[in-house]
Protein backbone atom coordinates (compact mmCIF):
# COMPACT_ATOMS: atom_id res chain seq x y z
CA UNK A 1 0.00 0.00 0.00
CA UNK A 2 1.16 3.57 -0.48
CA UNK A 3 0.55 5.55 2.46
CA UNK A 4 -0.58 9.30 2.32
CA UNK A 5 1.62 11.80 3.37
CA UNK A 6 2.66 11.78 6.89
CA UNK A 7 1.12 14.17 9.45
CA UNK A 8 2.88 17.11 11.28
CA UNK A 9 5.34 16.28 14.38
CA UNK A 10 3.80 15.51 17.34
CA UNK A 11 4.77 17.84 20.10
CA UNK A 12 4.44 14.74 22.57
CA UNK A 13 8.06 13.95 23.85
CA UNK A 14 7.44 9.69 24.07
CA UNK A 15 5.90 9.72 20.43
CA UNK A 16 7.25 6.55 18.53
CA UNK A 17 8.68 9.05 16.00
CA UNK A 18 9.40 12.34 14.84
CA UNK A 19 7.52 12.48 11.43
CA UNK A 20 7.40 14.59 7.98
CA UNK A 21 9.97 15.36 5.81
CA UNK A 22 13.71 15.03 6.29
CA UNK A 23 14.72 18.42 5.42
CA UNK A 24 16.68 19.74 8.00
CA UNK A 25 18.35 17.33 8.91
CA UNK A 26 20.09 14.80 5.80
CA UNK A 27 19.61 17.68 3.23
CA UNK A 28 21.84 19.70 5.51
CA UNK A 29 24.44 17.26 6.34
CA UNK A 30 24.52 16.28 2.15
CA UNK A 31 24.49 20.17 1.45
CA UNK A 32 27.60 20.12 3.69
CA UNK A 33 29.42 17.78 1.79
CA UNK A 34 29.11 19.25 -1.62
CA UNK A 35 26.50 16.79 -2.46
CA UNK A 36 23.20 19.14 -3.06
CA UNK A 37 24.17 21.92 -5.27
CA UNK A 38 21.07 24.67 -6.11
CA UNK A 39 20.94 23.53 -9.80
CA UNK A 40 19.78 25.82 -12.33
CA UNK A 41 16.98 27.85 -12.45
CA UNK A 42 15.00 25.52 -14.38
CA UNK A 43 15.45 22.66 -11.80
CA UNK A 44 17.81 20.89 -13.97
CA UNK A 45 20.67 19.36 -12.56
CA UNK A 46 24.05 21.23 -12.13
CA UNK A 47 26.38 19.75 -14.37
CA UNK A 48 23.76 17.23 -15.54
CA UNK A 49 24.17 15.96 -19.04
CA UNK A 50 21.29 13.70 -21.00
CA UNK A 51 23.75 12.61 -24.07
CA UNK A 52 26.90 13.29 -25.40
CA UNK A 53 28.10 16.25 -26.98
CA UNK A 54 27.47 16.74 -30.16
CA UNK A 55 24.77 13.69 -30.29
CA UNK A 56 21.85 14.38 -32.71
CA UNK A 57 18.04 13.42 -31.54
CA UNK A 58 17.10 9.75 -32.30
CA UNK A 59 13.62 8.65 -32.97
CA UNK A 60 11.57 11.48 -31.73
CA UNK A 61 11.66 9.11 -27.72
CA UNK A 62 13.53 12.20 -25.80
CA UNK A 63 16.78 9.73 -26.19
CA UNK A 64 19.85 10.77 -27.95
CA UNK A 65 22.27 8.97 -30.02
CA UNK A 66 26.08 9.41 -29.32
CA UNK A 67 28.67 9.41 -32.47
CA UNK A 68 29.01 5.56 -34.01
CA UNK A 69 32.31 4.40 -32.20
CA UNK A 70 32.16 6.82 -29.32
CA UNK A 71 29.30 4.87 -26.91
CA UNK A 72 29.54 1.68 -24.88
CA UNK A 73 25.82 0.24 -23.53
CA UNK A 74 26.51 -1.10 -19.90
CA UNK A 75 24.03 -3.83 -18.40
CA UNK A 76 23.92 -3.81 -14.31
CA UNK A 77 21.45 -3.48 -11.83
CA UNK A 78 22.37 -1.12 -9.30
CA UNK A 79 26.04 0.16 -7.79
CA UNK A 80 27.37 2.06 -4.90
CA UNK A 81 28.39 5.38 -5.26
CA UNK A 82 31.14 6.52 -3.41
CA UNK A 83 32.15 10.24 -5.25
CA UNK A 84 29.49 12.64 -3.54
CA UNK A 85 30.91 15.73 -5.20
CA UNK A 86 30.06 14.29 -8.77
CA UNK A 87 26.84 13.08 -7.68
CA UNK A 88 25.95 15.83 -6.34
CA UNK A 89 27.04 17.65 -9.31
CA UNK A 90 24.36 15.38 -11.49
CA UNK A 91 21.61 14.97 -9.10
CA UNK A 92 18.70 17.71 -7.98
CA UNK A 93 16.80 18.20 -4.37
CA UNK A 94 14.28 16.21 -3.89
CA UNK A 95 11.61 18.63 -1.36
CA UNK A 96 8.89 16.20 -0.69
CA UNK A 97 10.08 12.40 -0.27
CA UNK A 98 7.78 10.69 2.14
CA UNK A 99 9.64 9.69 5.65
CA UNK A 100 9.75 5.75 6.10
CA UNK A 101 10.18 5.15 9.98
CA UNK A 102 11.50 2.00 11.83
CA UNK A 103 13.24 0.99 14.58
CA UNK A 104 16.66 2.79 14.24
CA UNK A 105 16.32 3.85 10.80
CA UNK A 106 14.16 7.48 9.76
CA UNK A 107 14.89 7.49 6.06
CA UNK A 108 14.14 9.72 3.26
CA UNK A 109 15.36 9.98 -0.35
CA UNK A 110 16.52 13.74 -0.38
CA UNK A 111 18.11 14.16 -4.21
CA UNK A 112 17.77 12.49 -7.78
CA UNK A 113 17.90 12.50 -11.35
CA UNK A 114 17.18 10.31 -14.75
CA UNK A 115 19.62 10.53 -17.09
CA UNK A 116 19.77 9.12 -20.72
CA UNK A 117 23.61 8.74 -21.10
CA UNK A 118 26.45 8.90 -19.15
CA UNK A 119 29.77 10.70 -20.31
CA UNK A 120 33.53 8.28 -19.18
CA UNK A 121 34.85 10.47 -16.87
CA UNK A 122 31.08 10.51 -14.94
CA UNK A 123 30.68 6.67 -14.81
CA UNK A 124 34.52 6.44 -13.67
CA UNK A 125 34.19 8.96 -11.01
CA UNK A 126 30.59 7.36 -10.11
CA UNK A 127 31.54 3.59 -10.10
CA UNK A 128 35.55 3.54 -9.49
CA UNK A 129 35.67 1.34 -12.81
CA UNK A 130 37.36 2.04 -16.51
CA UNK A 131 34.79 2.45 -19.16
CA UNK A 132 34.18 -0.31 -21.59
CA UNK A 133 35.34 0.04 -24.79
CA UNK A 134 33.24 1.56 -27.61
CA UNK A 135 30.81 -0.40 -29.66
CA UNK A 136 30.53 -0.53 -33.64
CA UNK A 137 33.73 1.23 -34.28
CA UNK A 138 35.41 1.34 -37.93
CA UNK A 139 37.93 -1.66 -38.94
CA UNK A 140 37.34 -3.39 -35.34
CA UNK A 141 39.02 -0.56 -33.43
CA UNK A 142 37.71 -0.74 -29.64
CA UNK A 143 38.29 2.96 -28.27
CA UNK A 144 37.27 3.61 -24.67
CA UNK A 145 33.75 4.58 -24.84
CA UNK A 146 33.38 8.26 -23.95
CA UNK A 147 29.49 7.92 -23.57
CA UNK A 148 28.23 4.88 -21.42
CA UNK A 149 24.12 4.41 -22.13
CA UNK A 150 21.94 2.35 -19.86
CA UNK A 151 20.21 0.07 -22.82
CA UNK A 152 17.30 0.43 -25.15
CA UNK A 153 14.12 1.88 -23.37
CA UNK A 154 16.19 2.20 -20.16
CA UNK A 155 18.05 5.35 -18.16
CA UNK A 156 20.27 6.08 -15.44
CA UNK A 157 19.07 6.23 -12.06
CA UNK A 158 21.50 8.29 -9.54
CA UNK A 159 19.49 9.00 -6.06
CA UNK A 160 20.46 9.77 -2.80
CA UNK A 161 18.86 9.05 0.37
CA UNK A 162 19.77 9.49 4.58
CA UNK A 163 18.38 8.37 7.77
CA UNK A 164 18.47 9.22 11.33
CA UNK A 165 17.60 7.21 14.36
CA UNK A 166 13.87 8.14 15.10
CA UNK A 167 13.91 7.87 18.82
CA UNK A 168 11.71 4.63 18.92
CA UNK A 169 9.41 4.47 21.73
CA UNK A 170 9.72 1.61 23.56
CA UNK A 171 13.05 1.47 22.42
CA UNK A 172 14.11 -1.99 21.23
CA UNK A 173 16.55 -4.82 22.99
CA UNK A 174 20.00 -3.50 22.64
CA UNK A 175 20.73 -6.86 20.52
CA UNK A 176 18.27 -5.64 17.84
CA UNK A 177 19.42 -3.69 14.92
CA UNK A 178 17.46 -2.81 11.63
CA UNK A 179 18.81 -4.77 8.56
CA UNK A 180 19.07 -2.28 5.61
CA UNK A 181 18.93 -3.23 2.08
CA UNK A 182 18.91 -1.94 -1.31
CA UNK A 183 16.34 -3.90 -3.45
CA UNK A 184 16.44 -3.50 -7.55
CA UNK A 185 13.34 -4.95 -8.75
CA UNK A 186 11.62 -6.23 -5.82
CA UNK A 187 15.22 -8.41 -5.02
CA UNK A 188 17.43 -7.21 -2.31
CA UNK A 189 20.71 -6.60 -4.43
CA UNK A 190 22.94 -4.73 -2.02
CA UNK A 191 23.48 -5.50 1.97
CA UNK A 192 24.60 -2.07 4.32
CA UNK A 193 25.36 -2.39 7.91
CA UNK A 194 22.46 -2.71 9.60
CA UNK A 195 21.81 0.09 12.16
CA UNK A 196 21.01 -0.34 15.79
CA UNK A 197 21.02 1.50 19.24
CA UNK A 198 23.65 4.65 19.28
CA UNK A 199 24.89 3.83 15.70
CA UNK A 200 21.32 4.31 13.52
CA UNK A 201 22.93 7.58 11.14
CA UNK A 202 23.04 6.25 7.82
CA UNK A 203 23.59 7.71 4.24
CA UNK A 204 24.28 6.14 0.54
CA UNK A 205 24.10 6.89 -3.23
CA UNK A 206 23.10 4.69 -5.49
CA UNK A 207 23.11 4.75 -9.35
CA UNK A 208 20.88 1.82 -11.06
CA UNK A 209 19.37 1.15 -14.93
CA UNK A 210 15.94 1.02 -14.38
CA UNK A 211 13.18 2.03 -17.24
CA UNK A 212 12.84 4.74 -19.16
CA UNK A 213 9.73 5.54 -16.93
CA UNK A 214 10.59 3.39 -13.53
CA UNK A 215 7.75 2.23 -11.21
CA UNK A 216 8.43 3.07 -7.52
CA UNK A 217 9.68 -0.19 -6.73
CA UNK A 218 12.50 -0.26 -9.01
CA UNK A 219 14.75 0.53 -6.52
CA UNK A 220 14.07 0.56 -2.58
CA UNK A 221 15.73 1.47 0.64
CA UNK A 222 14.10 -2.16 2.65
CA UNK A 223 13.83 -2.08 6.53
CA UNK A 224 13.55 -4.79 8.21
CA UNK A 225 13.64 -5.81 11.90
CA UNK A 226 11.78 -8.79 13.37
CA UNK A 227 10.65 -9.40 10.31
CA UNK A 228 8.22 -6.17 9.94
CA UNK A 229 9.96 -4.88 6.67
CA UNK A 230 8.86 -1.19 5.59
CA UNK A 231 10.43 -0.17 2.00
CA UNK A 232 10.82 3.64 0.55
CA UNK A 233 10.72 4.12 -3.00
CA UNK A 234 14.26 5.22 -4.11
CA UNK A 235 12.71 6.27 -7.17
CA UNK A 236 9.68 9.03 -5.91
CA UNK A 237 10.34 8.68 -2.02
CA UNK A 238 7.20 7.22 -1.52
CA UNK A 239 6.61 4.57 1.02
CA UNK A 240 5.79 1.39 -0.36
CA UNK A 241 5.22 -1.24 2.05
CA UNK A 242 4.56 -1.10 5.85
CA UNK A 243 3.68 -3.48 8.05
CA UNK A 244 2.25 -0.56 10.49
CA UNK A 245 0.17 1.37 8.70
CA UNK A 246 -1.46 3.59 11.42
CA UNK A 247 2.06 4.82 11.47
CA UNK A 248 1.29 7.50 8.41
CA UNK A 249 -2.69 7.24 8.45
CA UNK A 250 -2.93 8.59 11.64
CA UNK A 251 -0.62 9.85 14.54
CA UNK A 252 0.80 7.45 17.68
CA UNK A 253 0.08 10.15 20.36
CA UNK A 254 -2.35 9.37 23.10
CA UNK A 255 -4.57 12.41 25.18
CA UNK A 256 -4.48 11.38 29.22
CA UNK A 257 -7.66 13.38 30.49
CA UNK A 258 -9.71 13.00 34.24
CA UNK A 259 -7.11 11.08 35.40
CA UNK A 260 -8.00 9.69 38.95
CA UNK A 261 -5.50 10.68 41.72
CA UNK A 262 -4.96 7.97 44.57
CA UNK A 263 -3.17 9.02 47.84
CA UNK A 264 -3.34 6.67 50.38
CA UNK A 265 -1.75 4.86 53.29
CA UNK A 266 -2.25 1.14 54.56
CA UNK A 267 -1.44 -0.41 58.08
CA UNK A 268 2.25 -2.01 57.37
CA UNK A 269 1.91 -3.74 60.95
CA UNK A 270 5.46 -4.89 61.13
CA UNK A 271 8.38 -2.75 61.00
CA UNK A 272 6.98 0.49 60.25
CA UNK A 273 3.28 2.02 61.07
CA UNK A 274 2.10 2.83 57.31
CA UNK A 275 3.25 2.47 54.03
CA UNK A 276 1.97 5.52 51.60
CA UNK A 277 0.93 5.24 48.05
CA UNK A 278 0.64 7.73 45.40
CA UNK A 279 -1.03 6.71 41.78
CA UNK A 280 -2.22 8.01 38.98
CA UNK A 281 -1.89 8.02 34.99
CA UNK A 282 -0.08 10.49 33.63
CA UNK A 283 0.81 9.47 29.97
CA UNK A 284 0.54 6.37 27.39
CA UNK A 285 1.84 5.91 24.12
CA UNK A 286 0.83 3.80 20.62
CA UNK A 287 3.25 1.82 19.04
CA UNK A 288 3.13 -0.76 16.38
CA UNK A 289 6.14 -2.40 17.60
CA UNK A 290 7.03 -3.43 21.05
CA UNK A 291 10.33 -5.14 22.24
CA UNK A 292 12.09 -3.81 24.54
CA UNK A 293 11.54 -6.18 27.93
CA UNK A 294 8.44 -3.50 29.53
CA UNK A 295 9.33 -5.59 32.80
CA UNK A 296 8.16 -9.27 31.67
CA UNK A 297 5.90 -8.29 29.15
CA UNK A 298 6.98 -6.10 26.55
CA UNK A 299 8.09 -8.77 24.02
CA UNK A 300 4.94 -8.31 21.71
CA UNK A 301 6.67 -7.66 18.33
CA UNK A 302 5.14 -6.47 15.64
CA UNK A 303 1.40 -5.80 15.98
CA UNK A 304 -1.20 -7.54 13.64
CA UNK A 305 -2.85 -6.34 10.71
CA UNK A 306 -5.63 -4.03 12.23
CA UNK A 307 -4.24 -3.99 15.76
CA UNK A 308 -1.76 -1.60 17.47
CA UNK A 309 0.09 -1.89 20.93
CA UNK A 310 -1.14 0.47 23.49
CA UNK A 311 1.41 1.20 26.34
CA UNK A 312 0.56 3.08 29.57
CA UNK A 313 3.16 3.91 32.28
CA UNK A 314 1.60 4.27 35.86
CA UNK A 315 2.99 6.71 37.82
CA UNK A 316 2.74 4.39 41.24
CA UNK A 317 5.09 5.56 43.98
CA UNK A 318 4.89 3.68 47.51
CA UNK A 319 7.18 3.17 50.19
CA UNK A 320 8.49 -0.28 50.41
CA UNK A 321 7.18 -3.00 52.81
CA UNK A 322 8.33 -6.26 53.62
CA UNK A 323 4.89 -7.13 55.04
CA UNK A 324 2.42 -5.63 52.26
CA UNK A 325 1.38 -8.00 49.56
CA UNK A 326 0.02 -5.72 46.56
CA UNK A 327 -2.73 -7.54 44.80
CA UNK A 328 -3.60 -4.27 42.76
CA UNK A 329 -5.14 -5.12 38.74
CA UNK A 330 -4.95 -2.80 35.94
CA UNK A 331 -7.73 -3.17 32.91
CA UNK A 332 -8.45 -1.51 29.45
CA UNK A 333 -12.26 -0.62 29.39
CA UNK A 334 -13.09 -0.45 25.36
CA UNK A 335 -16.38 1.64 24.30
CA UNK A 336 -18.41 -1.46 23.95
CA UNK A 337 -17.66 -2.42 27.78
CA UNK A 338 -14.99 -4.90 26.82
CA UNK A 339 -12.20 -5.44 29.01
CA UNK A 340 -8.59 -6.40 28.06
CA UNK A 341 -5.74 -7.53 30.25
CA UNK A 342 -2.36 -6.38 29.70
CA UNK A 343 0.64 -8.26 28.92
CA UNK A 344 2.69 -8.29 32.31
CA UNK A 345 2.29 -10.19 34.76
CA UNK A 346 0.19 -8.29 37.17
CA UNK A 347 1.88 -10.06 40.06
CA UNK A 348 5.46 -8.59 38.95
CA UNK A 349 3.97 -5.51 37.83
CA UNK A 350 2.81 -4.35 41.19
CA UNK A 351 5.08 -6.56 43.45
CA UNK A 352 8.18 -3.70 43.56
CA UNK A 353 8.11 -0.74 45.13
CA UNK A 354 11.39 0.05 43.30
CA UNK A 355 9.85 -0.15 39.71
CA UNK A 356 7.31 1.80 37.91
CA UNK A 357 4.79 -0.50 36.53
CA UNK A 358 3.65 -0.51 33.23
CA UNK A 359 0.55 -1.84 31.50
CA UNK A 360 1.12 -3.25 27.75
CA UNK A 361 -2.46 -3.53 25.91
CA UNK A 362 -2.65 -4.88 21.88
CA UNK A 363 -5.90 -2.68 21.00
CA UNK A 364 -8.03 -2.14 17.49
CA UNK A 365 -5.89 0.54 15.55
CA UNK A 366 -9.22 2.22 14.61
CA UNK A 367 -9.95 3.03 18.23
CA UNK A 368 -10.45 6.64 19.42
CA UNK A 369 -10.72 6.00 23.28
CA UNK A 370 -10.61 3.92 25.57
CA UNK A 371 -10.44 4.11 30.15
CA UNK A 372 -7.42 2.67 32.10
CA UNK A 373 -8.83 1.05 35.31
CA UNK A 374 -6.62 0.57 38.29
CA UNK A 375 -8.24 -1.26 40.93
CA UNK A 376 -6.14 -0.94 44.20
CA UNK A 377 -6.08 -3.91 46.68
CA UNK A 378 -3.19 -4.97 49.95
CA UNK A 379 -2.66 -7.26 51.90
CA UNK A 380 -0.52 -8.39 54.64
CA UNK A 381 1.82 -11.18 54.83
CA UNK A 382 1.50 -11.90 58.50
CA UNK A 383 -2.11 -11.20 58.94
CA UNK A 384 -4.23 -13.45 56.65
CA UNK A 385 -7.60 -11.13 57.82
CA UNK A 386 -6.54 -8.28 56.25
CA UNK A 387 -7.43 -6.48 53.66
CA UNK A 388 -7.42 -3.13 52.47
CA UNK A 389 -9.81 -2.35 49.02
CA UNK A 390 -9.34 1.29 47.44
CA UNK A 391 -12.01 2.62 45.19
CA UNK A 392 -11.17 2.18 41.42
CA UNK A 393 -8.53 4.80 39.50
CA UNK A 394 -10.11 6.05 35.86
CA UNK A 395 -8.11 7.64 33.21
CA UNK A 396 -9.72 9.00 29.46
CA UNK A 397 -7.30 7.57 27.29
CA UNK A 398 -7.88 9.32 23.52
CA UNK A 399 -6.25 8.70 20.46
CA UNK A 400 -4.53 10.34 17.54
Amino acid sequence: MTPRRLPSVPSSPIAVARRGVLIGGPALLLAGCGLLPAGGEDGTPAGGSDAAEGAEPADGSGATTPPPGTAATLDFDVLEVGDEVTAGNLMSRVEDSETLIHPYAQAAVVASVLLESLTAEQYTALTGEEVPPAEGGEDGEAEPATTVLPGEMKRFLLTAWESTDPGWTPQPDPHLSTDLHIAHGGNEAIRLDPAGEGDAERSGIVLAIVDAEPAPDAVALRADMEGGIQQLSLVDGSVLTTPAPRLYTRGLEVEVSDADVLDTSVADGFGQDVMTLHGTVEEAYLSPFVDSGLDYGGHLGWAEEGEIHLVVPLTWDRDYSANIEELTEVVLVLPDGTELRPAQDQARMFGSAHRRPIATFTVPDSLDSATVEIRPRFTQVLDEDFEQVEEPLTATLTFA
